[in-house]
């Protein structure tokens, strides 16, 4: 791995990095839940370096950051969507979970994903696994093994709207 100069790193990408380093730190300022001077001094340092780090790894890989009101306009329909989500199988989950009963029937599926890049990939099987009742077991080239704690969960994975909003985004770039 050839190490580049930080101004050839910067100069490469600077809004892309700026993003991302500004990004980091608002991230850092809602775990730190602090805005003393020594948080928001670490926050910095740590935005900056990380935003460093991950130039030099990706410095060769692509080209310059473009980001459109689109994209912003699609992320933020696609994180309230996900948020929705989030919260109506918390209810269900807890509607089986308290069931007398107790209808469990784990299942696993195979999906094919069209998703063109890894980053769209990855962000899609992290939305399923943080949606309670389904894990995104392993994620190889354009396949996801997801797991439902009931064949019903597994297999709404099949037709979820949220693959829909993701290749809106992919294509979006």
């Amino acid at each position: 791995m050839r190490i580049y100069p930080l101004w050839k790193r910067l100069k490469r990408d600077l809004p892309g990095s700026m993003l991302i380093a500004v990004l980091l730190l608002i991230f850092w300022f809602l775990i730190s839940a602090s805005l003393d001077w020594q948080h928001i001094f670490t926050g910095i340092l740590l935005s900056i370096s990380l935003t460093l780090f991950w130039d030099q790894l990706t410095i060769d890989e692509h080209g310059k950051t473009i980001v459109n009101w689109r994209q912003l306009k699609i992320s933020f329909r696609y994180l309230i969507f996900l948020f929705v989500e989030i919260v109506k199988a918390n209810f269900v989950v807890a509607a089986i979970v308290l069931s007398p009963k107790m209808p469990i029937s784990p299942g696993l599926i195979v999906l094919k994903v069209t998703l063109k890049k890894d980053l769209s990939r990855v962000l899609y099987a992290n939305s399923i696994t943080i949606t309670p009742g389904t894990i995104t077991v392993d994620l190889e080239g354009d396949r996801l093994l997801v797991h439902g704690m009931t064949k019903d969960h597994a297999f709404g994975v099949r037709s979820w709207y949220m693959y829909d909003i993701m290749k809106d985004l992919e294509e979006s770039a």
